[in-house]
């Protein structure tokens, strides 16, 4: 590590995480512990979904446009409510791009796209034609549910995100007819990644069941693969404002992100490290590592 291109904006981070505030001062403050292991295994475990998901989408967008298919072929009448949803299974997934019917009752297929995994990583995934439906495949099933799910939340988002330009994944979570629906910045500028200004929301059946903002701000990370050696990043880091713990969209970051680097999550009192793979270790209180000791990692 280059004490020069990584030291300072660490210990720089670190300053303004713990800076006081006023109301620190005056008000007595209700412990929050670290995030558990099984916390971090289940923000790990979502942030690797949503890594498939972009991923999966990304190369669906590509296939798509490389089809034959006229973008005339697919009727406008229910346009605002189209939508592309991911399924993700082990061996890989299926893209549908469709509409949800006037009365939710049905999801109208009109493309389909289905890829595989090629390896563990998941880098370049293997995908097949996309597919034009006509008439459209009536889906009652998982892409209803997704559709419906992205319904419900896309129209209130607009009151918590500012930034206009988002990507959105849908992902099932443990319970039946449950979803957690992201949505995240959508990159203006080419080989260019953004963290922050993105939102997560729980669904359960029809009923909205938690709003919650992961990050405040939005970063800008330059894609500097290939360029001069001393320029590429060691290490990444950011302060969390919203919580004492990483976030779901924190490891999606590090999974997407080129040239490959970890990230150092700086909390209000905590410290964790996201390393390349996606894998979280928390590194101890931050007051340890400013008095040049460091915690006990786990």
């Amino acid at each position: 590590m280059r004490k020069n291109s990584s030291l300072f904006p660490f210990i720089f981070a670190l300053s303004l995480a713990t800076a006081p505030s006023t109301a620190a001062k005056t008000a007595k403050e209700r412990y929050n512990p670290p995030a558990s292991k099984a916390e971090l295994s289940a923000i790990e475990a979502r942030g690797l979904k949503l890594y498939l998901y972009e991923t999966a989408l990304s190369a669906s967008m590509e296939a798509l446009k490389a089809s034959k298919i006229k973008s005339g072929s697919v009727k406008e009448s229910d346009g605002e409510n189209f939508s592309s949803l991911v399924e993700l299974n082990q061996k890989g997934f299926r893209t549908a791009f469709g509409r949800l019917g006037g009365e939710k009752r049905c999801y109208f297929i009109d493309f389909l796209v289905e890829g595989e995994w090629q390896d563990k990583a998941a880098n370049s995934p293997r995908v097949g034609q996309a597919v034009f439906l006509s008439p459209p495949r009536e889906d009652q099933g998982s892409f209803l549910a997704m559709a419906r799910a992205l319904s419900l939340v896309k129209e209130e988002k607009a009151k918590l995100l500012p930034y206009r330009n988002h990507h959105y994944a849908v992902l099932p979570d443990r319970q039946p007819d449950a979803y957690f629906v992201y949505f995240y910045p959508a990159p203006k500028v080419k080989d260019t990644y953004l963290l922050g200004g993105d939102l997560r929301v729980k669904v359960e059946g029809d009923q909205v069941k938690e709003w919650r903002r992961m990050h405040r701000s939005i970063l800008s990370y330059p894609n500097t693969a290939g360029g001069k050696k001393e320029m590429e990043p060691v290490i990444g880091v950011h302060s969390a404002v919203m919580d004492e713990r990483p976030e779901d969209s924190d490891v999606m970051h590090v999974l997407l992100r080129r040239p490959c680097t970890g990230e150092m999550v700086v909390t209000k009192t905590y410290l964790y490290e996201i390393e390349k793979s996606g894998k979280i270790y928390y590194r101890g209180p931050i007051k340890s590592y400013l008095k040049g000791r460091r915690g006990k990692s786990r």
